[in-house]
């Protein structure tokens, strides 16, 4: 009785020793470390340009890359230096043995835009999958949690992607200034 009783208490221990180092999420995502949410954020230096330009910069890229800037531009200071955006876009689950790949949802984020003389900083963050209730993509990283799914995995490598595409096309619009027209040019 005496060995039954341990083993018992032994294999629990190694149970809860495993369960307590249960792997989180391989997916490497920027994680802030005040609000522990999945953030992207960056101050870029563009230099010799006003506060202005830049946030004439954004706000022309922001209305030309969402295709209903009215409903995504929330905030737009130009005095204070300051522009957030919400937006969504659709993310897939994994694709069946056949290829097909099936709608996921939306996710939702903001992005809040920061100006002053010479530079601006961006910071995506408060990514959710759109749901009855919030849920923050965060809990796709927990693989202890007892909802977790295979697929959360492929749908933080397209957050992941999304995100990366979004900042890289601002970094983009907010660095070059456009050239002058030729026939302008007299």
């Amino acid at each position: 009785m005496y060995k039954f009783f341990c083993a018992i208490v032994v294999s629990g221990l190694l149970s809860f020793q495993a369960l307590a180092q249960a792997p989180k999420s391989t997916a490497r995502m920027p994680i802030d470390e005040t609000s522990k949410l999945i953030t992207y954020a960056k101050v870029n230096e563009v230099a010799g340009q006003s506060k202005d330009v830049l946030f004439d910069r954004a706000l022309e890229w922001a209305m030309g890359y969402y295709k209903n800037p009215t409903d995504v531009i929330r905030e737009k200071d130009k005095e204070g230096g300051k522009m957030v955006c919400k937006a969504r876009y659709k993310i897939s689950n994994p694709p069946d043995k056949k290829g097909l790949s099936t709608d996921a949802g939306l996710v939702q984020y903001t992005l809040n835009i920061q100006f002053k003389e010479g530079r601006y900083k961006y910071e995506l963050t408060e990514i959710n999958w759109k749901q009855i209730s919030y849920y923050p993509a965060e809990k796709w990283m927990d693989t202890a949690n007892a909802y977790y799914k295979p697929e959360f995995e492929f749908y933080l490598q397209q957050v992941d992607q999304q995100s990366k595409e979004i900042l890289k096309s601002l970094e983009k619009a907010c660095a070059v200034a456009k050239a002058a027209n030729a026939k302008d040019n007299w």
